[in-house]
């Protein structure tokens, strides 16, 4: 390098602060570069605290949460793939989620381990401290993002006991910092598009195989089209409503929505107050058409803002009071049906037999919208999404006020907080409809063209809006918390002791019953006791000592213990000779025990009886019965007072290394889980006792086991080229280990040793390929023909049964989630991407809901394509023979919805294994030159894209809806945007 005498060098790398050092004649200087604290993590957030990273004992993930970015209005939908631990997968695309059913994602830390359908398996999420829904984790914003933690052990999530079993979620936003005032702006245009459209047959297939399923079931069959109506229909010489080729998709959806994100941070303060504040704003469009003739708009829209301000003021030298506040407004408008069902509407119409709306008539010719319908009265979809509208407002508002001090003075390293919380979130909605007016085709004359319509059902048809009744309701939560902290240091040892009191509160409105209108409530006392000697050996105990109202006096409150270990193996003095390719190494173990509070969503009170009324039985008065009938009391849940919480027990191992002068970092856990105390069903209890409804008892056992890997690469090859490149890997199964079953189940029916949420079916074997097979197979009922379904006689009775179902597949929770990103920064330029992928997940096409021409069904093309015929007597094709009626008609073994005894089948299960591409991005940062004179200390422009592409075997829909393929879809998006700073 040629330097002058006189020259300063500078001197960068990852992960480290710049350092400016002149040359002052010198021809050899030796730099230590001092590390940079938040680029390496040093400090990881705990549970009620911070810790060194290299003493934490527990497993806890920390992301950046830039690698949480996305085009989304959501946060959650970027957390599949990118978090160690955590299995996430998206439901669909819809826009404008105000409740948390409606949320377009599901995720679940180190999986699902209660198989009580009821049961709360949702993480505890902590936004600065305060306990928030996933709704409001969704509504967060990157850029006020500070840190991101996930605890996913019993040593981690201990001092929440009751409610830490299911992991834990800590979120800090960013504070205010003594100096200039820092302004950051955002701004950003997104297209989003679906990721994959369901493909249809045209109308014209759509008849000649209507036609060909009619007569392939009977020869005596008649063609539900003549060759007449299908060629003039194919002609395209006559009006498109009188030989409708209606293609529904495009009728109701647009091919793209335009959506927008901005936002605007300031950042400053002195030495007595610093501050944070934020205002962010994001507007979703659905992709709904409106229909002109109407004077309203029926697509989706919503508007959603967000405000924050977080306060930091010195009182004095060691008195603090922190106030942070932050307020979210969604404004919501879209069609009054249910907007996940405009999918299946489409779906389920027909393209030929009646037009989206007729002209006027010589009759019916005033200012109005004739929807089409058949004489048989078909649903319109076109009609579903026009007829009214629905407007809703959801807020939410969180407040907390913490007043800190520091009681050095009385005993050095004393700190103690006392702090209040107070979140209200809110949810209320207004619909207007109509009753549309609804006609179909009674005549049209060729010669003239003119037509004459028939109405249907339109005696109380009415274009007048009405306003419907809306809903209104309020969740309320009070906390108040108290901690008091000690530090100390003394030669090699450090040590740091924690106690927490918290009392939590929660109300609803409006108030549904007296029971349920009771304030929620929950006490915790809870501590953790750490301690370090010479940076190599750290313990830790903690203890959680809670209690919950749901339960009986006795069973309040319960004890949750833990404890970790952690050895930083690389500190050792006989480890430095390693130190050029292994510069960490640090081993650890936890194990503890958490609670699940939630074991049941009703009733209320699991102690308590709950008593209810019906006016089904008999009465030995029959006349008060025909005259007004009659109630008898039923209980609809026997109360115990012995029903406690779920206890998890957990265990984890833990690695944790730095290779080649931290090049590469690994980060492995394995762990074990057993959970018991499972609310579940008491099967075993004789008839004859007299019991309406199966008791509930503490009597379910699971096991979960998995392995938490992450990976990163980083290398600096000079001042302005770096790479950054991650992976991470999630496996879990869940079993289960104890559940009373009836005792009169076949043995491959048993669910102990069974995974958790794996269904139950048969085993297909293929189709009947002649009649001569039929015969000599067990019995199936249904009319069976050459081409159904043949399924496996497991119990050899020789016929096909309930009894013949066995468990199949993987289960609907992904065993398996990964990921990997990188990031490029040459020069100015910056390119970066991500992937997501799933495996070990099954999911089953329901066929009763894609049956072609059932209920005016349409034909999918994956079935006209690969179907059972004469000329296709494969085994195995993708749809049986074709079929008129419902498949269940002649595979009732399909039919999922008709009582107990119904199960799936092999035949139409699917694994939902994929690769998905989740976003890419390049940006380009503008010259410092530039940035001096326009007085910036920085601005980007970027282009990027979400989920632009994904390898599956699966072609239908998006994979990763699973059997929920007519949801709204996952959307693919293409952005363009901006961020300044000053």
């Amino acid at each position: 390098m040629k330097v002058q005498p006189n020259d300063v060098l500078n001197f960068t790398f990852i992960g480290y602060k710049t350092d400016q050092i002149p040359i002052k004649g010198r021809d050899y200087i030796k730099v230590e570069m001092e590390p940079e604290s938040k680029n390496l993590q040093e400090v990881t957030v705990v549970a009620f605290g911070e810790q060194k990273k290299e003493s934490v004992v527990s497993s806890i993930t920390t992301v950046r949460p830039g690698d949480l970015k996305s085009a989304s209005s959501d946060l959650t939908t970027s957390f599949a793939g990118k978090i160690p631990g955590m299995i996430a997968w998206q439901t669909g695309g819809l826009p404008g989620a105000l409740t948390e059913d409606e949320m377009n994602t599901k995720f679940y830390i180190r999986g699902i381990t209660s198989f009580q359908s009821s049961a709360n398996s949702d993480p505890l999420i902590l936004i600065d401290g305060v306990e928030s829904s996933k709704l409001e984790l969704s509504r967060l914003v990157v850029e006020d993002i500070e840190s991101f933690s996930v605890l996913k052990d019993a040593s981690a999530t201990a001092m929440y006991g009751a409610r830490g079993a299911n992991g834990v979620i800590l979120v800090t936003t960013k504070k205010g910092e003594e100096g200039s005032v820092y302004t950051t702006a955002r701004y950003e245009v997104v297209v989003s598009r679906p990721t994959k459209e369901i493909d249809v047959v045209d109308p014209i297939i759509y008849m000649k195989m209507y036609n060909q399923a009619i007569m392939g079931r009977s020869n005596a069959g008649v063609p539900k089209y003549s060759v007449e109506y299908i060629n003039r229909t194919a002609s395209g010489r006559y009006p498109s409503w009188v030989y409708p080729t209606n293609d529904w998709y495009k009728l109701l959806f647009k091919d793209q929505s335009i959506n927008h994100r901005a936002g605007v941070t300031i950042r400053g303060g002195s030495k007595v107050i610093q501050y944070y504040a934020s205002v962010n704003y994001n507007y979703d469009q659905g992709m709904l058409k409106s229909d002109k003739l109407n004077d309203y708009d029926c697509n989706i829209s919503n508007h959603q803002v967000g405000f924050r301000t977080n306060l930091n003021i010195n009182l004095t030298s060691g008195i603090r009071l922190v106030i942070n506040s932050s307020t979210n407004i969604d404004k919501y408008h879209g069609p009054d049906n249910n907007q996940t069902s405009a999918y299946q509407y489409a779906f389920n119409a027909s393209p030929v037999d009646f037009a989206p709306i007729y002209p006027a008539d010589a009759t019916y010719n005033w200012p109005h919208i004739r929807f089409g319908t058949t004489s048989d009265g078909a649903a319109n979809p076109y009609m579903e999404n026009q007829k009214g509208y629905k407007e809703r407002t959801r807020y939410s508002t969180t407040n907390k006020a913490e007043y800190i001090h520091n009681l050095s003075s009385l005993v050095r390293g004393l700190e103690a907080r006392l702090s209040v919380s107070y979140v209200q979130s809110g949810y209320y909605d207004n619909t207007f409809t109509t009753t549309p007016y609804k006609y179909y085709l009674k005549s049209y004359d060729f010669e003239t063209g003119e037509h004459t319509l028939a109405g249907k059902d339109n005696a109380l048809a009415s274009k007048t809006l009405r306003a419907g009744r809306g809903g209104n309701t309020t969740d309320t939560r009070v906390t108040y918390e108290g901690r008091l902290y000690h530090t100390a240091a003394w030669g090699n040892h450090q040590t740091s002791l924690t106690g927490v009191v918290q009392a939590y509160e929660r109300t609803f409105t409006p108030i549904q019953s007296v029971l349920n209108g009771m304030p929620q409530r929950n006490l915790t006392y809870s501590v953790r006791g750490s301690y370090g000697y010479k940076d190599r050996y750290f313990g830790e105990v903690s203890v959680g000592y809670n209690g919950s109202e749901r339960f009986a006096k006795g069973n309040r409150m319960g004890v949750f213990p833990a404890f970790g270990a952690a050895w930083v193996a690389s500190n050792e003095k006989w480890m430095q000779r390693t130190s050029d390719w292994l510069s960490f190494l640090k081993f650890r173990f936890s194990w503890g025990k958490v609670g699940n509070d939630g074991i049941i969503s009703t009733p209320r009170y699991v102690y308590l009886q709950d008593i209810g009324s019906t006016s089904s039985g008999t009465t030995k008065d029959v006349e008060a019965y025909r005259t007004g009938g009659f109630n008898r009391r039923i209980i609809n849940f026997y109360g115990d007072e012995d029903i406690q919480w779920e206890i998890a027990e957990q265990a984890n191992l833990g690695v944790e290394t730095k290779l080649f002068k931290g090049l590469l970092e690994i980060q492995a856990d394995i762990y074990q889980e057993f959970r018991h105390n499972i609310l579940s069903k008491r099967y075993v209890i004789p008839a004859n006792v007299g019991i309406e409804v199966a008791p509930l008892d503490n009597i379910g056992k699971t096991r979960s086991r998995g392995i938490d890997l992450s990976a990163k690469i980083q290398h600096q090859f000079s001042n302005d080229f770096w790479v950054i490149l991650n992976g991470t890997l999630t496996y879990n199964k869940v079993k289960y280990e104890e559940i009373e079953e009836a005792t009169n189940k076949p043995s491959w029916q048993r669910m102990k040793g069974k995974e958790i949420s794996q269904a139950i079916g048969y085993i297909a074997e293929g189709l009947f390929r002649d009649e001569a097979e039929i015969a000599n197979s067990p019995r199936q009922d249904g009319d069976v023909m050459p081409g159904d379904i043949k399924y496996r006689d497991l119990n050899g009775d020789g016929s096909i049964t309930v009894a013949d179902a066995t468990y199949i597949g993987y289960p609907e929770t992904p065993r398996l989630i990964y990921g990997f990103s990188g990031f490029i920064n040459y020069k100015r330029f910056e390119f970066s991407f991500s992937f997501q992928g799933s495996g070990k997940r099954t999911f089953f096409v329901n066929p009763s809901a894609i049956s072609p021409f059932v209920g005016n069904h349409a034909m999918l093309t994956a079935i006209y394509n690969d179907h059972w015929s004469e000329d296709n007597m494969a085994t195995r094709p993708f749809w049986p023979r074709l079929s008129p009626q419902n498949i269940t008609a002649h595979n009732p073994q399909e039919n999922w919805y008709a009582g107990a005894e119904t199960r799936k089948s092999t035949y139409f299960m699917r694994e939902c294994s994929f690769l998905r591409c989740t976003s890419i991005q390049l940006a380009y940062n503008m010259p410092r030159k530039l940035l001096n004179k326009w007085r910036m200390q920085n601005m980007k422009f970027f282009v990027s894209t979400n989920n632009p592409f994904c390898f599956t075997n699966f072609k239908l829909w998006d994979v990763e809806l699973g059997e929920n393929g007519f949801n709204y879809p996952i959307q693919r998006t293409y952005s363009l945007g901006f961020n300044i700073s000053f």
